[in-house]
């Protein structure tokens, strides 16, 4: 029984020092100074899903998906200490908020960064890859070169390439070129996916189910000769008679389109991403 008790207090203390190591309790927090009529921009690494400020006397907004804007209410006259909490995608900071006359003047900074000794890793149910990661991650395949890809369709002096097909986690990316022989611009309408009977038999039969990606590498929207863009859905899955669509479409009036198939078996040969 001693020899029961005495494994369990060294597993709780070895959990206990994992736990202090990730959240030192001792560790103060980083201060951000304050100053009348003047306003505060916090860069955060990743995009900002929650602010909590523990005082009315300071005003808050996200002007920006990655970006915080503080400044005092014009009713503070007195000094005062608080504290700033934000939460982003996948870590959790905190701050100390400080206004006083004079040594805040001094210490003041107008543009200030979310750096890593200043986040504490969260879990959030919805977010198993965060922007700058999936970003970090189509960067990575779009370095690589497009020469090995496969031609999936052809029309109208246009030429669709699926590059490669990737996943990480529970996620699928999509690394897809067109080229265009042709001389006139194509102004891209959308990239469409689609879940379609690989035979289509009357139109009232038929059943089709639009994707969205989570994540689009790439906002060009229009291209000369060349368009290469990584597209990052979650997992999802289908049967085998059906087939994941993929259609460019040019705005009007020209209406130029372009589409072509993926098996599921494809999605399935996906090559994993390395961290």
């Amino acid at each position: 029984m001693k020899k029961i008790l005495f494994l369990l207090a060294i597993s709780f203390l070895a959990t206990w020092q994992s736990f202090a190591q990730i959240f030192p309790l001792n560790k103060p927090l980083s201060v951000i100074y304050l100053k009348s009529d003047m306003t505060v921009h916090i860069l955060s690494p990743e995009n900002i899903r929650y602010v909590d400020i523990s005082t009315s006397k300071v005003h808050g907004d996200i002007p920006v998906a990655n970006l915080l804007r503080l400044k005092l209410m014009d009713s503070c006259a007195s000094a005062f200490s608080a504290v700033l909490t934000v939460v982003g995608e996948k870590n959790i900071s905190q701050f100390s908020l400080v206004y006083d006359q004079g040594r805040s003047d001094s210490l003041f900074r107008s543009n200030l960064d979310i750096g890593s000794s200043d986040m504490r890793p969260i879990s959030l149910p919805d977010v198993a890859l965060s922007e700058s990661e999936a970003r970090a991650y189509a960067l990575s395949m779009f370095r690589k070169s497009s020469s090995t890809g496969s031609v999936r369709a052809k029309g109208y002096g246009l030429k669709a390439v699926l590059n490669k097909i990737a996943s990480v986690g529970d996620y699928v990316f999509l690394d897809i070129s067109y080229l265009n022989k042709g001389n006139l611009r194509f102004d891209i309408d959308e990239v469409r996916f689609s879940i379609d009977d690989k035979k289509m038999m009357r139109a009232a039969n038929s059943q089709s189910i639009d994707l969205v990606p989570e994540y689009v590498f790439s906002r060009v929207s229009t291209f000369s000769k060349y368009y290469r863009n990584v597209f990052i859905f979650r997992k999802f899955t289908f049967p085998g008679n059906k087939i994941l669509n993929v259609t460019l479409s040019e705005k009007q009036i020209s209406g130029r389109v372009l589409s072509f198939g993926i098996r599921y078996g494809d999605l399935l040969d996906a090559d994993p991403l390395e961290h």
